[in-house]
């Protein structure tokens, strides 16, 4: 189960608190649109769960997470993370629980604002529509209030619709002076459909990613690959080269220093190469253009760790030399047999890749 997203939560919050308090506050006489508030508390919520829903069962990732991840001010540690994410094979899951999340993160927000105004202001709850009157807006609300109908204070009534319609012209004759009778039944929706309905949806994602994504593409890769290692015969290990006969563009997959970058481009014999930037250091914009790269790469990744979905999803899509290294604070060392051997395995699938060993 993927942990809950710090800046998403972040984001749902300050989202809620802003929303919530410029629409409760209300004007300078504290007045605060009722309709207003059934939009942003209910209609809001249901289309918001309806559509991600549906985006889900699509196979997309439309959704409040998806969205907010692709904007550039995010650290680059978050950027990141997304980008491996969104090479996983379930991305779709833990967009739709991290969104589900912000959701129940706005409720929170919004709740708090609601309970802090309703202790310290004086909040006149009214209403106003051009085309809608009390007695045609009472059934809509009777129903929308119907799945907390035990608590009958919270629910609407035709009295209360047509005693604060169009209070901006009632209390001009000071026929109204405060109407707080409609809190219940916003705090009745916001624990409902803003709150409820979301710990719910959270709920069963959780549920969903234990049925549906029960190990990570990483722990099912390295089983396949151990379990494979067992039964492996010499013709099914890739041979290995030891120079590369063409120009090459560096892609430093492991964020090896220049240091070693350069005692390594020594023993080739080459002086310098383009360089692209790809995999779980890499930008979301420079991981965009690696994935598009026709030409021949040089692609350095860790000898010792074994090769993951991610890399084996962006390898399918290019072609080149692939260089397991290994290495400590002295410089180069030789990689590990059984290392050697695994990464043989893994490049014996990938015609179009060989199997760089320096000398």
């Amino acid at each position: 189960m993927p942990r809950l997203s710090l800046p998403v939560l972040v984001s749902g919050f300050l989202l809620g608190l802003v929303l919530s308090w410029s629409l409760i506050s209300g004007d300078a006489q504290g007045r605060v649109n009722v309709l207003q508030l059934v939009a942003i508390y209910i209609i809001l919520p249901i289309a918001s769960l309806v559509f991600s829903t549906a985006s889900l069962m699509l196979g997309k990732s439309w959704n409040f997470a998806r969205l907010a991840s692709i904007f550039p001010f995010w650290s680059k540690e978050y950027q990141q993370k997304i980008l491996r994410v969104t090479q996983q094979k379930h991305a779709k899951w833990y967009f739709f629980y991290q969104s589900q999340a912000a959701a129940l993160s706005f409720s929170c927000a919004s709740l708090l604002v609601l309970l802090m105004l309703l202790i310290s202001t004086d909040v006149n709850f009214v209403w106003r529509s051009t085309l809608l009157s009390a007695e045609q807006l009472f059934p809509l609300l009777e129903f929308l209030a119907k799945p907390w109908s035990f608590w009958s204070s919270a629910q609407p009534n035709l009295e209360l619709l047509k005693s604060t319609q169009d209070f901006r012209i009632l209390s001009q004759n000071g026929l109204v002076n405060n109407f707080a009778g409609w809190w219940q039944f916003i705090l009745g929706a916001q624990l409902f459909y803003a709150f409820l309905l979301r710990f719910i949806s959270i709920v069963i994602c959780k549920v969903a990613f234990k049925v549906i994504n029960g190990k990570p593409d990483s722990i099912q890769l390295m089983t396949t690959v151990r379990t494979q290692s067992s039964v492996a015969t010499e013709s099914q290990l890739a041979t290995t080269v030891n120079n590369i006969e063409s120009d090459f563009s560096l892609n430093n997959w492991c964020g090896v220093d220049n240091k070693l970058l350069q005692v390594i481009l020594d023993k080739l014999e080459f002086s310098q190469s383009d360089e692209i930037f790809a995999g779980p250091l890499a930008s979301h914009t420079d991981q965009m253009i690696a994935e598009r790269w026709q030409k021949t790469q040089l692609l350095i990744v860790k000898g010792w760790e074994p090769p993951l979905a991610e890399l084996a999803d962006f390898m399918q899509n290019g072609m080149g030399y692939l260089l397991p290294l290994d290495w400590d604070k002295n410089g180069l060392k030789q990689l590990k047999k059984e290392h050697l051997d695994e990464w043989r395995r893994f490049i014996f699938q990938l015609p179009q890749w060989k199997l760089l060993q320096l000398e």
